[in-house]
This record gives structure tokens, sequence and C-alpha cells, in this order.
């Protein structure tokens, strides 16, 4: 066979390697990336636990937590927030509470991660009343 014949096979081996290759990539990324469950666990509290991939450096991190259907006598908060279980205070310019606010509300707690060899756990406890918990997401900055 001339080299012009194999190089069509040649290069569909090819991109098929680069394919599995981004492929695996792309599920690598998505198995580190931060995540969260959020739960109603009656009608006046809600919880979401996060987890957030090691880092060797610095973070900023941004917690949120999307309400629906608040109006003109609901109220939500964050009651206690906790990274590994250990209670610590969201940066001063967070949002952590809401009254009386019409619509979609978001709350949200900035800090700062340490490095670390192991994930990190953050629990987040919310009062609410009159709106319902709809999500929760961790932003790595």
């Amino acid at each position: 066979m001339s080299e012009f014949s194999q190089s069509p096979r040649l290069t569909a081996k090819r991109a098929s390697l680069v394919l599995a290759l981004l492929a695996s990539t792309a599920v690598a990324s998505a198995a580190t990336a931060p995540s969260c469950q959020a739960t109603t666990l009656n009608d006046e509290e809600g919880q979401a636990v996060c987890t957030l991939p090691a880092s060797a450096g610095v973070r900023e991190v941004q917690f949120i937590a999307r309400f629906l259907g608040s109006h003109d006598d609901s109220e939500v908060s964050l009651r206690l927030v906790q990274l590994n279980d250990l209670p610590f205070e969201c940066r001063a310019d967070s949002k952590t509470q809401s009254r009386f606010e019409d619509g979609e509300v978001a709350l949200d707690c900035g800090f700062t991660v340490p490095p670390t060899l192991s994930e990190h756990r953050l629990s987040v406890k919310i009062s609410l009343h009159h709106l319902q918990f709809d999500q929760a997401e961790l932003l790595v900055k």
C-alpha cells in the first residue's frame, strides 16, 4: 500500500484518539467540579450541602441559594454556615438575608478557601418563611 492510501485510516485513528482524550478530560473535570444538594427539610427550614474539591491554591468561593415565590410576608436567611463542620462568617459584602422581596430571591455567602489536599464540605442551614427553596450552587473564582 502506498503512503497516501494509509493516510485516511491513520487520520481517522488519530482523530478517534484525540476525541477519546478530550472526552476523558471532560469527565475528569466534571468529577472535580463543585456540587451542591439542596433540600427542604420542612416549611420553615432548608439545608444545602456542597462539596468543593481539593486544590493546591487559595480560592475565592461564593455560595448562592435561590428561592422562588417570595412576596410581601416572605423571609429567608442563611442561619448557620459551616465549612468542614466548623462555623464561619461570610464576607461582609454577602447577602445573607431577605425580607419582604417579591419574586425570585437569591442569597449568597462569599468566603476564601485555603489550599488543602482533601475536599471541603460546606453545610448551610436556611430559615425560610413563605417561599420555596429552589437550588444551591458554588462558584469558584
